[in-house]
């Protein structure tokens, strides 16, 4: 059902992208057990998958270029991480999200591959004659708040600003998916391991969710790019900081469970008063979240980092 599923998703989706729905799961499934069978020799398939990444951009196969293929390496490179870790319990749940590391460089050097800012042009330009196709069809005047007028208002910006905001929007949005793409891979291989007879892959609640200290990496790299670097770098640099302060605003929120659970509140009053700060206070909640994630970095609220003295 899973295979079937990314299988018609990629029947939706223009060539080459279409082909990422099932190529990027397979490949993540594929390294993760070949890692978890054979260890560091298995890093041979990311390489290997890598260079005929590079012969296929090299030789224009199937119209293929280089933001259609850096994903699939780096997806492979996520995947055997994974497998290496896989062995004495695996990886607990903030762990394994580090390990989306390659896929985060892939997406932060998405702007400044070569030719993506024609890519984007012709991308903006068939999206403004299709919305100026739909104003023509819809009916009644543009009135503020209505579908019509947010459409209107999109067509009015200069194909500049608009290709600039693709710039910003589009590697975020791609690493999103590749992360849904990645946890449709580890599926699978749960699937192939448990076919095989191996034992299931392991598990952590998000109560445990905690970014290794490699994780702020990310996140000054970003300020760094955002304070020093060129215009070009400036949309990697946003892809670092938004992710991190994702990454962290979950860690946040893991604290945030794992405080109240200890003090005795329902699992599902916790989730009702967290959906209402969200939708009520999301300007404040998200930085607030984030800044008790950053902070336990340091003061590891939960004491789950190894003491000196190898106690918990």
């Amino acid at each position: 059902m899973l295979v079937s599923a990314l299988g018609l998703a990629g029947l939706g989706t223009p060539w080459p992208w279409s082909l990422l729905w099932l190529a990027v799961p397979l490949t993540v499934a594929v390294s993760l057990l070949l890692a978890w069978r054979f260890g560091p020799p298995a890093l041979a398939f990311p390489v290997a998958l890598a260079a005929l990444a590079a012969l296929a951009v090299t030789f224009a196969v199937a119209d293929l270029r280089a933001w259609h293929v850096v994903w699939l390496p780096a997806a492979a490179l996520t995947g055997a991480w994974m497998g290496l870790r896989e062995e004495g319990g695996g990886p607990a749940l903030g762990e394994r999200a580090w390990m989306h590391a390659p896929i985060l460089a892939a997406a932060m050097a998405l702007p400044v591959l070569p030719g993506l800012a024609d890519s984007l042009a012709r991308l903006e330009a068939r999206a403004r004659a299709e919305e100026q196709q739909m104003l023509a069809a819809l009916p009644g005047p543009a009135t503020p708040g209505t579908w019509r007028h947010v459409m209107e208002q999109s067509v009015s910006l200069p194909s500049e600003a608009r290709v600039r905001m693709l710039r910003y929007l589009t590697p975020n949005l791609v690493f999103a998916w590749m992360v849904v793409l990645v946890a449709a891979g580890r599926g699978l291989a749960a699937r192939g391991a448990a076919w095989r007879g191996w034992p299931a892959l392991s598990r952590a609640p998000l109560t445990a969710w905690r970014l290794p200290d490699g994780a702020l990496v990310p996140l000054l790299a970003g300020i760094a790019l955002t304070l020093f670097a060129s215009e070009a770098w400036r949309p990697g640099a946003v892809v670092l900081l938004v992710q991190s302060v994702l990454g962290y605003s979950v860690q946040g929120l893991a604290v945030t469970q794992s405080v109240l659970l200890e003090r005795g509140v329902p699992p599902v009053f916790i989730l009702v008063t967290l959906l209402f700060l969200f939708a009520f206070t999301l300007p404040v909640f998200l930085p607030s979240v984030a800044l008790v994630g950053l902070s336990d970095v340091w003061l590891d609220f939960r004491r789950l980092e190894a003491s000196p003295g190898g106690t918990a």
